[in-house]
């Protein structure tokens, strides 16, 4: 099975009052062993980042808020130091092979995962995404996602914004204009249930 999903950016600090619901809904399909490869990214504002050096941003540099979530620390093992950036293989769990990929930019896309994807060789199935924020990186990961000709599968329900649904809902919108309101996917449970279905037979 090539089913893989790119948990975005489910740290500390991007996860507040609204939308708290994420790293546990995560971490549920994770364990669910429907999904392979897992590929985790986190963004790390360093000194060079985009954010830094333009916003004069100094969101997301310290482990308070740049470490992962508990729930997503849970499912991904052995999480390395916020020093440690590139590509680091987490092992196989879950049912799965488990990656994480550390950035400074809003998307996931970075030489970093295209290298990764190429030594996967996964079919062009699609690219399963869930994470934060919607209205960041989900988004420009779902688009870069796209350009590249690989079927971006956003599941909306497993996303979310720490500013706020508004936030949420607007870049679902825009979502669903740039990349077609079929690949966002509202409700995971029918396609859970086909899968395990399938997964049995």
């Amino acid at each position: 099975m090539q089913r893989p999903l790119i948990v975005v950016d489910v740290q500390r600090g991007n996860i507040t009052e609204y939308n708290r619901f994420i790293p546990g809904g995560i971490a549920s399909i994770v364990k669910a062993q429907l999904f392979d490869p897992i590929i985790f990214t986190r963004y790390v504002n360093t000194p060079d980042s985009p954010a830094r050096r333009l916003l004069e941003s100094k969101f997301m540099t310290e482990v308070g808020e740049a470490g992962m979530a508990p729930e997503i620390s849970e499912v991904m093992g052995n999480v390395p130091p916020l020093t440690e950036y590139g590509t680091v293989n987490l092992g196989e769990n879950w049912g799965a092979r488990r990656y994480l990929i550390t950035k400074n930019i809003y998307t996931a896309f970075t030489p970093d995962l295209e290298e990764l994807l190429s030594q996967l060789e996964l079919d062009n199935t699609g690219l399963y995404i869930v994470g934060a924020d919607t209205e960041t990186s989900v988004l420009k990961t779902a688009v870069d996602c796209f350009e590249r000709g690989i079927e971006p599968i956003v599941f909306s329900q497993f996303c979310g914004s720490h500013r706020g649904l508004g936030y949420h809902e607007k870049a679902i919108d825009i979502l669903k204009e740039l990349i077609g309101e079929s690949r966002v996917i509202k409700d995971y449970m029918p396609l859970r249930q086909r899968w395990e279905r399938a997964k049995k037979g």
